[in-house]
């Protein structure tokens, strides 16, 4: 006859999973309402590569319908300031137009118009650029010998066009071909809840498995345990879903609406490792469907082996979120570790708190506690030594001064009291187990409190988890080990832009340029940085827009960046956020083509080596930071 414990019939898990499921319905239902009214753009005035004789009074765009909160950035190439000085954007009473009143006319030569929307209910919205041409213009350029003369752009000095950033998609550093963003670079509230659950739902069905297969081989009897596995593969299945569709319209800047389209998913091959393994996951979820229908396939000699090996790849798949940096291999064994160690830990105390303690019986259930107080000092271990292997290797000694490192010491507090609160249940459980021939309805209530609370905390610590993965670790992986001539690093806190621009071999001819965004982690939009020569070199301004819209690495080719004169030039960086605007500059010195320093007493002259523009079909190459 098959058991029939009743003691707690899980109503409030399927009512758990029923809530989540709505709520996953109405996000990916919000999410494809938002993708279908996304405005678009209608026209620009100036056009795009429109040549005027005159500098314009006003930027104009106009939409296919209304927008929400915009953002409109302007550079042009030869303004000393970069920005031309400029009235606030007015938006149209239809909602539709963007208007930027110039108030100083603007010098002759490139400008490019970067603009970002989001759309009225405040969802995704759209972001794109444009750029025209002065060619004559009574304010003058950095350029310009005489006052108040109006020259274009010299043509010895081409200007890079804007070029699409390509993400590396692994993090050796080689590139795949792929134009999405990696998959560590991206996060917000619908990836992160989708990751949350999914790393709860795993981690609880691999405990489970194993504790049945180490201490519970009774458990696939008792009906209650079959059911609360298959109501925690339904929450795993929809967690692990809205994950994979999440995460895929980020890496491509889409709307989650979008990201339902199953060919979308197929770039998280081309979006590192931890694209690849959310696919992979998303699999292994499916297959272990198989199991959960029949938890008795765990135990069963003939099939327990693909039983096992199935959850398990599963949950490696946790272990996989960060894949580079510094010894990377050690990295990469230490976060398997730590998912399969955390998973045996937190999925076992969820069991015993939900099923083998949800009311009296008999002997079974009483060697099921104790095995599971065996094999958790094991995984407790574990835990404990891969995590800190991660945070060495991640944060080292920054765990204070960076918001990776305070979450971290956040989720190691939590970690702490959830240790503290395990080792208690424990010691209570060898008590009053000691030598108990079955499980009494006081002992099982009290047991039952203790792991639950264990459990409780457990969550929290998952959640934790999966928010770290919205910042960059201090310690940035990265394969680049190119030593550059300029380094400087560019920090804006109104804005909370965060970035390193490096240049080498800084000298008069092609340079290599290798820009690196700390932060935001996303949401960074019309990103340009402008190369300005010496004064009365007689030589024009260099733009180069960095198509990186958030934490990343962009690398050009060895020649790319053309710099025509020795002496002190000027590296103005400009990027926009939600919270405002950066524009800030540093000073530089460019050497001679043959490797000396123009000293400040001696007259920086243009040389007659060639400069190479670089190519506008070789795109910036980025790679990913975690």
């Amino acid at each position: 006859m098959v058991p029939t414990r009743t003691g707690v019939p899980g109503r409030l898990l399927r009512f758990l999973v029923a809530a989540l499921a709505a709520v996953f319905g109405a996000l990916l239902l919000g999410g494809g309402a938002v993708g279908a009214q996304s405005a678009d753009l209608d026209s620009t005035s100036p056009e795009d590569g429109a040549e005027l004789d005159a500098p314009p009074t006003q930027v104009v765009i106009q939409f296919d319908a209304p927008v929400g909160d915009s953002t409109v950035t302007m550079t042009c190439l030869n303004n000393p300031f970069g920005a031309p000085n400029v009235d606030p954007t007015v938006k149209g009473a239809d909602g539709r137009t963007l208007t930027v009143p110039i108030r100083v006319p603007m010098p002759a030569g490139r400008c490019n118009v970067s603009w970002t929307t989001l759309q009225p209910n405040g969802g995704d919205g759209a972001r794109g650029s444009f750029a025209f041409d002065v060619l004559n213009s009574p304010t003058p350029s950095p350029g310009d010998s005489t006052p108040g003369a109006s020259t274009p752009v010299s043509a010895s000095t081409p200007t890079p066009t804007t070029l699409a950033a390509t993400e590396v998609g692994g993090s050796d550093g080689t590139d795949d071909g792929s134009t999405v963003h990696n998959a560590a670079d991206v996060s917000d509230g619908a990836t992160w809840l989708g990751r949350v659950l999914s790393t709860l739902g795993l981690a609880i069905l691999f405990g489970s498995f194993v504790l049945i297969v180490s201490a519970w081989p009774e458990g696939p009897e008792y009906i209650l345990a079959v059911r609360f596995l298959r109501s925690v593969w339904m929450l795993t299945f929809a967690g692990t879903l809205l994950y994979v569709v999440a995460l895929s319209a980020a890496v491509n800047d889409e709307s989650l609406g979008k990201g339902l389209n199953p060919a979308t998913w197929l770039d998280l091959l081309d979006a590192g490792w931890p694209g690849r393994a959310a696919v992979a996951r998303l699999v292994l979820v499916v297959a272990t469907g198989w199991v959960v229908l029949r938890p008795e396939r765990v135990i069963d000699p003939t099939t327990q082996l693909p039983a096992l090996a199935i959850p398990t790849l599963a949950v490696v798949t946790i272990g996989l979120t960060r894949t580079g940096g510094d010894l990377a291999v050690l990295g990469v064994l230490a976060g398997i570790a730590h998912a399969l160690a955390m998973a045996v830990w937190f999925g076992g105390v969820v069991l015993l708190a939900r099923v083998v303690l949800a009311g009296p019986g008999e002997e079974d259930l009483v060697q099921a506690v104790r095995g599971f107080g065996r094999i958790s000092v094991a995984a407790i271990a574990a835990t404990v030594v891969s995590g800190l292997v991660q945070l060495y290797r991640l944060d080292g000694g920054s765990l204070f001064s960076e918001p990776h490192g305070r979450v971290l010491v956040l989720k190691t507090v939590f970690v702490a009291i959830m240790l503290f609160v395990g080792l208690t249940a424990r010691q209570v459980a060898q008590q009053r187990l000691d030598r108990a021939p079955d499980l009494t309805p006081p002992t099982a209530d009290r047991l039952r409190r203790a792991f639950g609370t264990e459990a409780v905390i457990g969550l929290v610590v998952i959640g934790l988890s999966g928010w770290l993965m919205s910042f960059t670790p201090p310690k940035e992986p990265t394969s680049d080990e190119t030593e550059y001539a300029v380094e400087e690093p560019f920090v804006d806190e109104p804005s909370g832009v965060d970035l390193v621009v490096q240049l080498s071999p800084a000298r008069v001819g092609g340079n290599q340029l290798r820009v690196r965004v700390n932060a935001p982690a996303s949401n960074l939009s019309g990103l340009v940085i402008d190369f300005i020569p010496p004064e009365n070199s007689g030589q024009g301004a260099v733009s180069q827009p960095i198509d990186l819209t958030g934490a990343g690495v962009a690398v050009s080719d060895e020649d790319h960046l053309p710099l025509s004169v020795a002496g002190l030039w000027t590296m103005q960086v400009v990027g926009t956020t939600p919270t405002g605007t950066m524009t800030s500059t540093q000073t530089f010195r460019v050497a001679t083509a043959e490797g000396e320093q123009v000293t400040p007493e001696i007259e920086p002259t243009p040389t007659d080596a060639p400069v190479t523009a670089p190519s506008t079909t070789t795109p910036i190459i980025t790679a990913p930071t975690g």
